[in-house]
């Protein structure tokens, strides 16, 4: 017997709820808060206590196999179809019941914590395809996420089912139709079931702290869900024993003929009409109706209790050590090829250091060039043609000065517009523009300043590809830059002053 208990630990019994988690170990009970996020999440500091505290309940032993999780969760947000698919191999059945699903249900199943369960049926008659009836409930897998990463963190199997299906195994004699409700603090939970398959679930916001004497919308709402589920006028009641006014009021709502019955449950930490439920079924060696899978591959189900723990343990074993001696193998292999490489690596490095001094020399030689042949280059496609220049001087420093004559003022201005369009110059300014005595020409002097070279680097200043190719091919060696009229005999040459 010692033997037995050994390899099959006590089972767990959980049920899980908007606010709280209940468990059942043996004859130890708990009970244990949960926080949510606003998306009904757990939180992470949650999960945490959740999981410590639930260890510490169960105190297994890493060593120890794991236990069985029977886990009983409300129908908030759990979605039941009723599907009818043809028979075939269990491959063609999944993958039918795969496609059935995507179709009936708003995501995918690989985002969908669900499960079936087959229901009789009538054989089919002569001439027709034989279909499997089926029970599909699916909720949103990071619903029931949560709950299968603390119980797995505990040391336990988890098998999920819906907490209306376990509550049904406390029914003595249930009607064909009959409703289930589950009254909690602050909610309640209605569950139809017609020739005992369920049929709908919905969760409702009235539970055993309100009064039913007032008025109440959310008290009328129950009243019509309770009317309209159309499973009989049977009703039988689990959770928070209601008061008496609780069931006068509901009774006199739903008017005569109805018929309540109070599911018999043991009171203490740890215990539910859920819980209880489950409890019993596992007594009788059955399993859990309609139970929900977090993780599918291929339509099936994985779970670590199917697998052979000796046999996955030597292939563990045997995978660590060989990552433990294949740093060591690699070594051996590679060390006369990383040697040639290594000597390889020593000998360029002296070419390395010259290459390195011979770089900065010519990038500092770069960064030190004044842009003298871009500013010159900026002139001659702004000049207008006829500019007489008489002197252009410019500087490492930016400073520009030039002296020239133009056709009218309105050559000056379109000259100086151009310069500032370019972007090369901080500013340009014309500091003195006369006439000549016979008014035909306007001799100016302007001065301007070159940006700094960091936002001059950032330019594209400069003839195109384009241009220079048609330049080489039309003009003849020694031919200006295009836009700068030829210099006159008397004109003397342009200057680059550098000033310090």
């Amino acid at each position: 017997m010692k033997k037995i208990a050994f390899l099959n630990p006590p089972t767990l019994y959980v049920e899980i709820s908007q606010g709280w988690l209940k468990a059942l170990h043996e004859n130890d009970g708990v009970e244990l808060p949960l926080e949510r996020l606003p998306g009904g999440r757990l939180t992470a500091p949650c999960k945490e206590k959740t999981v410590s505290a639930l260890t510490h309940f169960l105190k297994a032993k890493s060593w120890q196999p794991r236990a069985r999780a029977f886990c009983a969760v409300d129908s908030r947000g759990v979605s039941l179809r009723h599907l009818s698919l043809p028979t075939g191999t269990k491959e063609e059945f999944h993958r039918r019941l795969l496609l059935q699903i995507e179709g009936e249900f708003p995501l995918p199943p690989d985002e969908l914590a669900w499960g079936y369960q087959p229901l009789g049926g009538p054989p089919p008659s002569n001439g027709t395809i034989a279909k499997q009836e089926l029970l599909v409930a699916a909720v949103k897998k990071e619903v029931v996420a949560d709950y299968h990463e603390i119980l797995r963190a505990c040391g336990t199997e988890p098998v999920f089912t819906l907490a209306a299906l376990a509550r049904r195994h406390l029914c003595v004699q249930p009607a064909d139709s009959f409703m289930m409700l589950n009254i909690e603090n602050s909610q309640s939970e209605l569950t139809g079931f017609n020739n005992g398959v369920p049929t709908n679930s919905r969760i409702i916001f009235w539970g055993s702290e309100n009064s039913p004497g007032s008025p109440d919308a959310k008290f009328d709402a129950l009243v019509q869900a309770i009317k309209g589920c159309s499973s009989g006028t049977k009703l039988f009641f689990s959770g928070n024993k209601p008061s008496e006014d609780y069931t006068t009021s509901l009774a006199t709502s739903l008017g005569s003929g109805w018929q309540f019955e109070r599911l018999a449950t043991a009171d203490g930490a740890g215990r539910s009409a859920a819980i209880s439920g489950i409890q019993k079924m596992v007594e009788q060696g059955g399993e859990p109706l309609l139970p929900i899978c977090v993780k599918h591959a291929n339509g099936v189900a994985t779970s670590l209790a199917t697998l052979d723990l000796k046999k996955w343990g030597a292939r563990v074993g045997a995978l660590v050590a060989a990552l433990l001696l294949l740093p060591y193998a690699e070594a051996l292999l590679l060390k006369p090829h990383l040697a040639k490489k290594v000597a390889a690596f020593k000998s360029e490095a002296a070419r390395l250091t010259i290459i390195d001094r011979e770089l900065d020399f010519l990038r500092a030689l770069k960064s030190s060039q004044p842009p003298y042949l871009d500013a010159l280059y900026i002139f001659s496609k702004s000049v207008p043609p006829g500019t007489h220049f008489d002197s252009l001087s410019l500087n490492s420093r930016g400073d520009v000065s030039l002296r020239c004559s133009f056709r009218d003022g309105q050559q000056v201005a379109e000259f100086r517009t151009k310069l500032i369009d370019s972007g090369f110059f901080a500013n340009v300014t014309v500091e003195e523009q006369v006439p000549t005595p016979d008014h035909q020409r306007v001799n100016v002097r302007i001065s301007a300043q070159e940006k700094p070279i960091a936002q001059l680097l950032a330019l594209s200043v400069g003839p195109t590809a384009d241009e220079m190719a048609k330049d080489g091919k039309q003009s003849p060696p020694g031919a200006l830059l295009p836009g700068v009229a030829s210099a006159t005999p008397s004109a003397p040459p342009v200057s680059r002053k550098e000033t310090k």
